[in-house]
């Protein structure tokens, strides 16, 4: 069975992921407007240089995406929920206890380092996986939210009290949008000055040049509901 959990450098817990942009409808609709591309945040994106460019990663985030389409179209993503709900089971829980892994919190997830919610069927399927681990913080950024056809299904998905839905800005130096029914939102900024000024909590793994880790800084804002202040990343 393909492996369905991802490992993001920088976050302290595993994670899924899938192709950034072909499965972000949203950036897709922004770089269709082509005004202000230079300050696009998703022109820029992370996700589609590095290491995710590599042709075993490319590969490997193809096919969880093969995965959960095959799923949904043929049984409404039970196939994905079960198997994904499987294997977080065997990562982070013994006999229904929870392992004390080293350099991963099992009390956390981080959904789509690559990628986003890109149907309202996908976000219904996450929201089952979201309930079966009561004890686990899923954090999820989106960009979805300005499609108005997501909204109802985000909002189902972000009133779960173990689940955090944050809005991505759009541009670089804008500040973070907050949207009813979402958590604070998220931003990128080319200078920590700025950012404060405008209301935002700076991440520290991004501001901190000797550590760019998460459990590093000690910082899991990003997994905080109702976590007061938007949070802003700094350019890199």
């Amino acid at each position: 069975m393909i492996n369905l959990l991802s490992n993001p450098s920088k976050m302290p817990c595993v994670g899924f992921n899938i192709p950034a942009l072909k499965y972000c409808p949203a950036a897709q609709l922004l770089f269709k407007v082509k005004e202000k591309l230079d300050k696009l945040i998703c022109a820029s994106c992370y996700a589609c240089k590095g290491f995710y460019t590599f042709s075993n990663v490319k590969a490997s985030l193809q096919a969880r995406a093969d995965f959960v389409i095959d799923s949904l179209r043929k049984d409404n993503g039970d196939t994905f929920v079960n198997e994904l709900t499987k294997q977080i089971e065997k990562k982070y829980f013994k006999n229904g206890v929870a392992k004390k892994l080293k350099n991963i919190d099992t009390s956390l997830f981080r959904v789509h380092d690559s990628g986003d919610l890109f149907s309202v069927k996908y976000i219904n399927a996450w929201k089952r996986v979201c309930e079966n681990f009561p004890q686990i913080k899923f954090w999820f950024p989106t960009r979805e939210y300005i499609r108005e056809s997501q909204m109802d299904a985000l909002k189902d998905l972000a009133s779960l009290p173990n689940v955090v839905i944050k809005p991505s800005a759009l541009y670089i130096d804008e500040k973070a949008p907050s949207i009813a029914g979402l958590d604070a939102g998220t931003s990128v900024y080319s200078c920590a000055k700025k950012a404060i000024a405008d209301g935002h909590s700076v991440c520290p793994a991004t501001s901190n040049e000797d550590d760019h880790t998460c459990a590093g800084n000690n910082c899991n804002n990003c997994f905080i509901k109702d976590f007061k202040k938007p949070i802003a990343y700094l350019a890199h």
